[in-house]
């Protein structure tokens, strides 16, 4: 009907949106239009610009600098709260980006400036070279439009639908789901014997699957994990962290993830950025990173710096261990893995997952009592952090001073540490 007196109105009132296209559409406009414009010309800009976009002609991004082909992610973000202030710049070039701090650090707010669900104060972010955002003022990306998926901790299921029609309600998954890359995606993360089950009859686990599937069925340039295993047990979070490592190798999809987990961190990143207080602490591979926690002033890193990169002696399959070398004919006997005898693999193990003793115990479950001398001793608030030689590496064991009194510790003592080979991890 056409516009005028007595006729119907077009306006979608509930929402405040004009009518047109897609006038009934809920994700659409999720941020108010700026308050303020400028006069003269520039309306004249916008609309050649849309019709230069309309023919197709290529867009002109604002960037500081050009993005390597290679870069991942660009963001620069500032945004103050009452209380608290954010101010992070990172460039990786991936494939996966660890957020990694205390609860408070920033992480959240970081990933929600991201996905367009924060509008910061001062920000530039850009995704494969596409800007997403230039504030103030500059170009600004809906959430909607910027390729970006987000998996939070709840998976956010609609209880209504069973698991297909979850899946299918990412945007041009029903279509990806009838050929071969949904057919990849049900298959990296096991999905396809759950497609006909309804949401609530689910494990905590399964319904984090669907909420990655949905998302990776997206077909997202960036996806965005906001600590997706924090609501697991350990067991479920060990699962779900497996599915996202075989999603890395096999789907090839660059994400960022979110964690407070090290652990997680060195599995999942290739790179990573401890935030403290809404300011990046430290930068760089996980594994360098988390070597110094004492110089990162955050509480939660301490303990996560026995990291090392050891020969594989050999395979004890009926055991179920890998015999790594420590050099000087000290053994560390490892969860069994892959790798062929000769080569090196990465292995980490916390702090306080060390046991310390002046002689070698007996009758314990554990495999490895390794002879140590004691390098150092130092403080870290109300515990000692007692740096071990271990033949020709160093581990570090965390222990309260009153056991460090009652054992007499000092450098050049000798004594045996003792770690459960399920303590250990392999790493990448």
């Amino acid at each position: 009907m056409g516009a005028g007196a007595r006729r119907v109105r077009r306006h979608d009132r509930p929402r405040r949106q004009r009518g047109g296209r897609d006038a009934h559409d809920p994700g659409r406009g999720l941020h108010a239009p700026q308050r303020t414009r400028r006069r003269g010309g520039g309306g004249a800009a916008h609309r050649g610009e849309r019709r230069a976009r309309a023919r197709g002609a290529p867009r002109l991004l604002l960037a500081v600098r050009p993005p390597a082909a290679r870069v991942i992610l660009e963001a620069r973000v500032r945004h103050r709260f009452r209380g608290f202030a954010l101010d992070v710049e990172v460039a990786t070039d991936g494939p996966v980006l660890g957020i990694f701090g205390a609860s408070g650090s920033g992480k959240t707010t970081l990933l929600h400036a991201l996905a367009g669900l924060l509008r910061p104060h001062e920000a530039r972010v850009a995704v494969r070279g596409r800007e997403l955002c230039a504030a103030p003022g500059g170009r600004w990306v809906p959430p909607e439009r910027r390729r970006l998926a987000l998996v939070t901790q709840d998976p956010l299921l609609f209880p209504h639908l069973d698991v297909r029609g979850n899946l299918a309600y990412a945007p041009g998954a029903p279509e990806r789901l009838a050929g071969e890359a949904g057919a990849r995606v049900l298959e990296v993360l096991r999905l396809a014997p759950l497609l006909e089950r309804g949401v609530a009859n689910l494990s905590g686990g399964e319904r984090q699957r669907v909420a990655l599937g949905r998302a990776l069925l997206a077909d997202p340039a960036l996806l965005l994990l906001d600590e997706p295993t924090s609501a697991l047990d350990a067991e479920l979070s060990r699962d779900v962290l497996g599915l996202l490592l075989v999603a890395k190798r096999e789907l090839g999809v660059p994400m960022v993830f979110v964690t407070h987990r090290a652990a997680e961190l060195l599995a999942l990143a290739d790179d990573c950025a401890v935030l403290e207080s809404g300011r990046i602490a430290a930068r760089g591979v996980p594994v360098e990173v988390l070597k110094r926690p004492r110089a990162l002033g955050v509480a939660s890193l301490v303990g996560v710096d026995n990291l090392l990169r050891l020969p594989v002696l050999a395979h004890d399959e009926a055991g179920g261990v890998t015999l790594l070398d420590l050099g000087r004919g000290v053994q560390l006997a490892a969860p069994l893995c892959a790798a062929p005898p000769g080569t090196r693999v990465d292995v980490g193990f916390y702090a306080d997952e060390v046991l310390l003793c002046l002689e070698a115990p007996h009758g314990l479950s554990a495999r490895n009592a390794l002879a140590c001398e004691v390098r150092a001793l130092d403080r870290v608030g109300h515990e000692l952090l007692a740096e071990l030689a271990v033949g020709d590496a160093s581990v570090r064991a965390r222990l309260t001073p009153a056991a460090a009194d009652e054992l007499r510790l000092a450098p050049g003592t000798r004594g045996v540490a003792v770690v459960k080979t399920a303590a250990i991890h392999h790493l990448g």
